[in-house]
């Protein structure tokens, strides 16, 4: 997983919708929606394995099928072309994208929160990014996911960059780097929520979350189409199918996280050898998913100001060197109707088949 962050820096797993423009092959006609993960299968994706799992995409009308592919270089390249009607692409690719083609379109984002953290000790007595002044943040590797965020993190709290902070490269989340963290040789910690729940898994490391609140609301994957797609009915309404039963799985997920936890442990059995892990990813995964016990805000939903954020922190990387407009790429009212008619589901119906639910 890690290589696959690095491969699409600055985010991690993208998926995209297979076919030949809006009317293509896989574009929601008769043979259905092919729909391709950057990403093989893993509980990163858990709402679309219980989706899969409990039959709400057929519920749906929606004829998907998943592929594994490598990377969100070649789907945001697809989007530009015209070759495919949609994909979920992370979020800075994502954006990247629509800074060389802006008629691109984001719809909802999985997770709507910012995969990568900076993180300490629990017992730590940083509280938060400035006080990593004249300390050491561990991070994987140069050129990691986490670095736009550790970066403009660390601009933003007055510090530099190996002056102030000293960036030591710690491996990958595993044995080497946990004891760098328990023996003191990093002060702090950045990557993924995956690397996290690794690191954490046996509980022998809490941490407490230091990233900045500004850069919580940059997302993770996101679903993006063009303006031009959005205008076929047909790929319209196969997108909100797909998008409507994908965040029932979010639901599903939130209301029971055990019986979510037994789905995902049966179709990706390789991720839950060591269950420690595999749970404390299901439970890091729902808490980034921002549903909410009142449902007020539909899963995925991302507004202007998060993208505008991401757009930002892009520019200060140098990934991006134009102005994009935040406000076009977030869809505007497109967006704002296509989220209110996939959340337009009974949550409720939802949350009682969720507990009722043993997984099985």
């Amino acid at each position: 997983m890690r290589k696959l962050l690095r491969a699409a820096a600055p985010l991690v797993l993208v998926a995209g919708l297979a076919g030949c423009g809006s009317g293509g092959d896989g574009a929601g006609g008769d043979d259905g929606l092919t729909v391709m993960l950057s990403y093989k299968k893993s509980i990163y994706w858990l709402p679309m394995l219980i989706a899969e799992d409990q039959g709400y995409f057929e519920d749906e009308g929606v004829d998907v099928q998943f592929e594994e592919t490598n990377g969100s270089g070649f789907v945001t390249q697809q989007l530009i072309a015209g070759n495919v009607p949609a994909g979920w692409a992370g979020a800075p690719d994502a954006a990247v994208a629509f800074s060389k083609d802006d008629n691109l379109r984001a719809l909802m984002c999985n997770p709507p929160q910012n995969i990568f953290r900076i993180v300490v000790p629990d017992d730590s007595d940083i509280e938060s990014v400035e006080d990593l002044e004249g300390k050491t943040l561990g991070i994987a590797e140069a050129g990691g996911g986490e670095e736009p965020i550790v970066n403009a993190s660390l601009e933003a709290a007055g510090l530099q960059r190996d002056a102030d902070v000293r960036i030591l490269p710690i491996g990958d989340a595993g044995p080497a780097s946990l004891n760098a963290i328990l023996q003191g040789q990093v002060d702090a910690y950045a990557g993924s929520y995956p690397d996290i729940s690794t690191l954490t898994a046996d509980g022998r490391l809490q941490t407490r979350d230091i990233t900045p609140e500004q850069y919580n609301a940059i997302p993770g994957d996101c679903l993006v189409t063009t303006a031009d797609a959005l205008e076929d009915d047909q790929v319209r309404d196969q997108l909100v199918g797909m998008a409507r039963a994908w965040a029932r799985g979010a639901v599903f997920a939130a209301e029971n996280p055990e019986a979510a936890t037994t789905i995902a442990c049966r179709v990706v059995p390789q991720e839950c050898e060591d269950m420690d892990f595999a749970t404390t990813y299901v439970k890091d995964t729902i808490g980034l998913s921002g549903v909410a016990d009142d449902a007020d805000t539909p899963f995925g939903h991302v507004d202007d100001s998060a993208w505008q954020t991401t757009f930002e922190v892009l520019a200060e990387s140098g990934a991006i060197t134009t102005d994009p407009d935040a406000g076009t790429f977030a869809g505007g009212g497109i967006a704002e109707q296509f989220a209110s008619d996939y959340w337009d589901f009974d949550i409720a119906a939802t949350r009682e088949e969720a507990r009722s639910s043993d997984g099985n």
